[in-house]
């Protein structure tokens, strides 16, 4: 048991507590890194230029980078908006700027992003609203005429770019407002479209996207069946085995 003094009152605290806050500010911090490194990656024009040279490397490495952005930015938002508001609870930091303390600044900080975040968190009951949104953007650009039209003009490419995070954020907020069927179907289905269209792309003697080459396609397929298989041998049983594990600790 330790003892910490807190505003003049002198708190007990469980190592166990402080072992499990440890962990979390550790993973806070990893959480942080990983986000300002994918986003300095994708603002670099010329690692996507070699990137999207190949039409494989376009849809797999390019479009997961974009849709992690999209997972990581939920989770800091939630991350940054719980530190705001536990910050704005304490008492101290009155130090005044321009006659408005530090506590009143981060009111309104909380007050207005608050506002944002309860209007996008109001379409959980519309839950089917989510992956919706995530199927479509995939969809549209996937087309092929939206496909190339996108590659060959900048302005729709980084609206493209920025689908791919909305779909990440719409993906998890699908995957937590529908539970854990819904992720099973997902895994399920990502491994059968993954396979089915990694077949259909490796064994393609005519462009389905014409600004890339046919061997650039049967690249796109060997890269979708290998994630395929990917998914299937150690994404699926991992998935499986860590729900596994929380169901049995929750028991007890």
């Amino acid at each position: 048991m330790y003892l910490i003094k807190i505003g003049g009152q002198i708190i007990a605290i469980k190592p166990a507590i402080l072992s499990s806050i440890s962990r979390r500010n550790v993973r806070n911090f990893i959480l942080v890194i990983v986000f300002v490194l994918l986003t300095i990656v994708s603002l670099q024009e010329q690692i996507l230029g070699q990137v999207e040279a190949d039409l494989g490397n376009h849809m797999i490495i390019e479009h997961l980078l974009f849709f992690f952005l999209g997972v990581l930015s939920v989770m800091i938002a939630e991350r940054l908006i719980r530190f705001l508001v536990s910050s704005n609870n304490e008492n101290s930091g009155r130090s005044k700027i321009q006659g408005i303390s530090n506590k009143q600044i981060r009111k309104l900080v909380v007050y207005y992003w608050s506002r944002v975040l309860q209007r996008i968190f109001l379409l959980n009951s519309y839950r089917f609203i989510w992956p919706l949104i995530a199927i479509a953007l995939i969809a549209i650009w996937h087309i092929p005429a939206t496909f190339d039209f996108a590659i060959l003009y900048k302005p729709a490419h980084i609206l493209q770019h920025l689908s791919f995070v909305a779909v990440g954020v719409c993906s998890l907020m699908a995957i937590r407002c529908l539970g854990e069927s819904f992720s099973l179907f997902v895994l399920f289905l990502l491994i059968g479209m993954m396979g089915l269209g990694g077949l259909m792309f490796t064994l393609a003697e005519t462009k389905i996207y014409d600004v890339y080459s046919i061997s650039s396609h049967n690249n796109a397929g060997n890269y979708m069946l290998i994630s395929s298989i990917a998914l299937l041998l150690v994404g699926l049983p991992t998935y499986l085995i860590h729900r596994t594990f929380l169901h049995t600790k929750s028991k007890y």
